[in-house]
């Protein structure tokens, strides 16, 4: 339990650490002079390759896993965090945030489920390629 909880402040304090430096001396500096002069692409575009980035996250992440599930929920909680921060900081409303982290959850739970259902018959015991697999 001990390597445990000093493992878990090492994380805490590598987060701190990273966190800071790296919005104060590396990002705030280039997002006060990236302006955004609109999409890049068209919008169909830009969601076609969301969902090719997302399902290959998926993919791999499924194969780390050994569950496309759980990696799914995995990939959900971690976007959910993020989202947990844009509201904490005033970037987001509460609401929105709520709604977000349900589509979010919904979306990966949805996806997860699909992949796995395809890739070996994965629900009950199958489907498991195992790392790096």
């Amino acid at each position: 339990m001990r390597a445990r909880i000093g493992a878990l402040a090492a994380a805490a304090v590598a987060a701190v650490v990273v966190n800071f430096f790296g919005v104060v001396i590396f990002f705030r500096p280039i997002a006060e002079a990236d302006a955004v002069a609109g999409p890049p692409v068209p919008q169909a575009v830009g969601f076609l390759v969301y969902v090719l980035l997302s399902v290959v996250v998926l993919d791999w992440a499924s194969r780390q896993v050994g569950h496309a599930l759980k990696a799914g929920l995995i990939i959900a909680a971690a976007q959910v965090i993020l989202i947990i921060d844009l509201v904490l900081r005033g970037d987001r409303g509460l609401a929105t945030g709520a709604a977000g982290s349900v589509l979010v959850v919904l979306t990966w739970v949805a996806m997860g489920a699909a992949y796995g259902r395809l890739i070996c018959g994965e629900g009950s015991t199958g489907g498991r390629a195992g790392p790096g697999g």
